[in-house]
């Protein structure tokens, strides 16, 4: 080999392990850069599990020394955003549970004649707006006291108390799971208006085909949701059972014509329609094939007086037995 090829061969050598030690220290430098950030984000993440730790504990002093709602509901305002989803998650059921126990003491509270005297002499609806114009200072204290802590006021057969204001937990919906904000969603379409009250629809069918669906829909996509089972009665034997059913003053039969309500028929059809996928739409299409068989007539008179169709009378039975076999497939 001659002395220039032997000179290059040197050169191009001695380069190349250059360029291989530069690589090696380059990649020796991001590997000790990466371990100093990561130095700097562990301890930052286990302050951050102390400081919600210690949150937790403060909490949960707080739930077991309450003696209103609002002593929870006043720390959940103040601290939710700083305690995780998980956490907040969990905290938001206690209060559920504070609820639970807490809420037929609170409607007992107001039941006193004196309480309703002063409130049914209000302009409707009292609400923290105008709770404070209340004269009464007692049952001003009493009112403004319930509303803070997340009540809302109804006004029922002359009667005046508070329930569960669901719709006052939206705020929470960012710190929040998604199966919870959900759930609170379902609960607080039925405390802002009630589906049904004095064995009659408040809603429209329409409305109250909408939750039957809201409340399906809940259940195929959070089965291990720990609201599961109060969920799947809200749907079987509240929304779908009125669907099917109908109530002693909103019928699914007209007396007079014997036949399904139109208003009725029509949400039938618009359900099955827009939903047919769903067993709320797919009930109403088993329901309307049974009747078209009868066009329309769903109820006979005779001299016992008026009573249901065979067919008509076993399908709405059955109805929460179908349904069941239908969710699950068997």
């Amino acid at each position: 080999m001659n002395s220039r090829l032997k000179q290059s061969l040197y050169i191009l050598l001695t380069v190349s392990i250059a360029i291989g030690l530069m690589g090696c220290g380059k990649a020796e430098s991001d590997s000790q850069a990466a371990k100093k950030e990561l130095a700097k984000v562990e301890p930052a993440a286990d302050a951050v599990k102390q400081d919600q730790d210690d949150l937790i504990n403060k909490f949960n002093t707080v739930v077991h020394t309450a003696k209103e709602a609002s002593d929870i509901v006043s720390f959940l305002n103040e601290n939710l955003n700083k305690a995780g989803q998980n956490n907040a998650d969990r905290m938001v059921r206690e209060l559920y549970d504070f609820y639970n126990k807490d809420v037929q003491i609170a409607q007992k509270a107001f039941m006193s004649a004196d309480v309703q005297n002063v409130l049914t002499d209000m302009d409707w609806p009292i609400t923290s707006a105008n709770a404070g114009s209340i004269p009464d200072n007692a049952v001003r204290q009493l009112v403004v006291t319930k509303l803070s802590g997340g009540y809302k006021l109804v006004w029922v057969e002359g009667t005046i108390y508070p329930i569960v204001d669901y719709s006052m937990q939206h705020k929470y919906s960012s710190y929040l799971s998604r199966p919870l904000n959900s759930y609170i969603a379902l609960k607080a379409a039925e405390s802002e208006e009630p589906a049904a009250r004095d064995a009659g629809l408040v809603i429209t069918w329409d409305e109250l085909a909408s939750r039957a669906i809201m409340t399906e829909a809940f259940l195929k996509e959070y089965p291990d949701s720990p609201d599961y089972t109060e969920v799947k009665n809200l749907f079987l034997d509240n929304y779908l059972r009125m669907f099917i059913n109908g109530l002693a003053n909103s019928p699914i039969f007209d007396m007079k014509t014997l036949k399904i309500v139109p208003e009725v028929k029509s949400s039938y059809l618009k359900t099955y329609s827009q939903s047919p996928n769903t067993i709320t739409g797919i009930m109403a299409k088993h329901f309307l094939a049974i009747l078209d068989k009868t066009d329309d007539v769903g109820l006979l008179r005779g001299p016992g007086g008026t009573k249901l169709l065979q067919e008509v009378d076993q399908f709405q039975k059955n109805y929460r037995r179908e349904a069941v076999t239908l969710f699950t497939g068997e």
